[in-house]
């Protein structure tokens, strides 16, 4: 264990993606039979990101005393948060967000210290 885990105390991990906007539990959905991956597949074509904000996230880490946060960039679904010249399927470029929702939480976090 790195010695600033030990000194980390609370720390916020956030699991978003296509899931956050569609009819489905996560990806653990087509995992475990409720849905085909095909079917599951389908909330990419609702996924906006509307009330994606990260800039409140990061208020709201700070407040509650976090010293570290994780956001899944890329869940098991395979639809990356990000655009990647590796594959097609990110909110980038498969859904309605088309844009990178990585990058604005980055700073965001960083701007809250």
């Amino acid at each position: 264990m790195q010695d600033w885990f030990k000194e980390a105390k609370l720390g916020i991990f956030i699991h978003y993606g296509i899931y956050c906007d569609g009819n489905w539990a996560e990806s653990w959905s087509f995992h475990n039979g409720d849905v085909s991956y095909e079917r599951y597949m389908q909330q990419c074509e609702q996924f906006t990101a509307s009330k994606y904000d990260p800039k409140k996230w990061a208020e709201l880490f700070k407040k509650a005393g976090a010293n570290y946060v994780v956001l899944t960039s890329k869940h098991h679904d395979g639809v990356a948060l990000f655009d990647t010249k590796y594959s097609d399927l990110s909110v980038v470029k498969k859904t309605p967000a088309g844009r990178d929702l990585i990058a604005p939480y980055v700073e965001a976090v960083r701007d809250a210290g």
